[in-house]
């Protein structure tokens, strides 16, 4: 019984059947002589290399490391020799060790030209050089793929990852670049429309409708979510659905951020759509991957309803608390706390409900203890020093509105690429201002003059420089509705 390799690995025994089949010739190997010399026969190399196979799929890499090491050195010529280097190219990938991944598959290209994982180790250098960001190359490697190997097992998947370079390429920045995007759409609809049997057809449908929605066009990803549905098999229905009620969501966010913002009728009605598709991945779904997501942004929607009202605010409360209690894995769960923070920082400024200011401080102080490694945590900082400020401007309180400038200093001083650090510097000088207005304490004057000079020295260029700079032209025309002294 000789083992048939195919380009990826044994390909004729996969996942728990590995198991069996090493099991299976491990006990009937002695009887054939352990010789590889017959037709019938798996040589010794070959059994060890399904073991390491078996470890390899239960993610054990160490102990599948361990045993293609034996191969190599107690076979350096075998049979199994360079399905070694490819699957300890594979570990290598797997644990982010991309520089030993490429020297490994590059092993398989050069020594062992003849190997029929050739194509797949070309295959593979492309996904090292895809996961490290480095476009341009992955996409060398995929197209020798197509160029090079028209017959290859990884064809489909190398003609799919062309497109997804575009797509990742395209969402590299913080603006989306919408020539990598059209690229990544025209390469994923080519996939739909001339390769109809591609294993990578939901893939490259789901990716085709993301496409559209980084660059905004909204109505037609939602047409493209809905044509991933279909595909009732996919692994990306959960998330398909979810996206869906992403782009009423990002919709309603772009319309009430525009200038002028719309009507609130009109954001509200989107976010309405946006809680239909978030609930149906929890009734629809309810083993997917999306639940966390679902929860949360159906939180973020009655968050969002305009105008404010404790009655929605409350129900993101209730959503946020789901995020926390339900998925102590979620990667929203801190962000889910610093929430909770705001929803009481809105509903207090409500009338009537100043205060539920004593309760955002704790919720938001939750942040910082409880998730000290969040990338919520200078926002949570931040809030800190609004809550002092908005509670000390309702109370007439200048001991809130001092601790207000002590908070707002901590983002200046503890988070050194927060982008907030320019905007709290600008609100020390508004603590002033507003105590200055209410007639709280003395010096309000200059000292907002000196705080606001400081923003527009150490921050020139932002929002905040310019505010700070029309602050000043007030005190210097002596505008008393800015609270400045004659």
């Amino acid at each position: 019984m000789h083992i048939s390799k195919t380009s990826t690995k044994y390909r004729w025994i996969s996942g728990p059947a590995i198991t069996l089949a090493v099991v299976f010739l491990l006990l009937w190997l002695p009887g054939c002589g352990g010789s590889s010399s017959s037709s019938n026969t798996a040589s010794a190399d070959e059994v060890l290399y399904l073991q390491a196979e078996s470890f390899y799929a239960q993610k054990q890499y160490a102990q599948a490391d361990a045993i293609l090491d034996q191969i190599l050195l107690d076979y350096p010529s075998g049979p199994a020799a360079d399905d070694a280097h490819f699957l300890k190219g594979k570990i290598a990938y797997q644990n982010a060790s991309y520089s030993a991944a490429t020297s490994e598959f590059n092993t398989v290209i050069n020594d062992y030209p003849g190997s029929v994982l050739v194509d797949d180790a070309v295959f593979w250098n492309g996904k090292t050089e895809h996961v490290q960001a480095n476009y341009s190359a992955a996409r060398t490697q995929y197209q020798t793929v197509l160029d090079t190997y028209p017959t290859s097992n990884v064809l489909e998947d190398a003609r799919y990852e062309i497109a997804k370079t575009y797509y990742d390429d395209g969402n590299a920045t913080t603006t989306p670049d919408s020539a990598k995007l059209g690229t990544a759409i025209t390469k994923f609809q080519d996939i739909l429309t001339n390769h109809p049997t591609s294993p990578k057809v939901d893939d490259a449908q789901y990716y085709l409708a993301r496409s559209h929605h980084a660059l905004g066009d909204y109505a037609t990803a939602r047409t493209e979510y809905d044509a991933v549905l279909v595909h009732t098999g996919s692994t990306w229905l959960d998330n398909a659905q979810f996206q869906i009620g992403r782009t009423y969501y990002n919709e309603a966010d772009d319309l009430s951020k525009a200038v002028p913002p719309g009507a609130a009728a009109d954001v509200n009605a989107l976010l309405d759509n946006a809680l239909t598709a978030f609930n149906l991945v929890l009734t629809n779904y309810p083993s997917g991957a999306s639940l966390d997501s679902a929860q949360y942004y159906i939180g973020r929607s009655y968050h969002k309803m305009e105008p404010y009202t404790s009655a929605n605010l409350a129900l993101a409360r209730d959503h946020y608390t789901t995020v926390i209690a339900t998925y102590p894995t979620s990667t929203f769960i801190d962000n889910a706390q610093f929430q909770i923070g705001r929803t009481y920082y809105n509903d207090a400024a409500l009338p009537g409900n100043v205060g539920l200011y004593d309760t955002a401080l704790v919720e938001f102080a939750k942040v910082l203890t409880v998730y000290p490694g969040s990338s919520s945590v200078d926002d949570a900082q931040h809030y800190l020093g609004k809550t002092y400020h908005q509670r000390g401007i309702a109370t007439l309180n200048l001991a809130d509105l001092t601790t207000a400038r002590s908070e707002y200093q901590k983002v200046i001083d503890t988070y050194s690429t927060s982008t907030l650090r320019d905007n709290a510097a600008f609100r020390i000088g508004e603590t002033y201002h507003d105590a200055g207005v209410a007639g709280l304490g003395s010096g309000n004057c200059a000292a907002e003059k000196t705080q606001m000079q400081l923003v527009i020295n150490d921050y020139p260029g932002t929002t905040s420089a310019t505010s700070a700079q029309a602050h000043l032209d007030g005190a210097n025309v002596v505008d008393v509705n800015h609270g400045f002294c004659p």
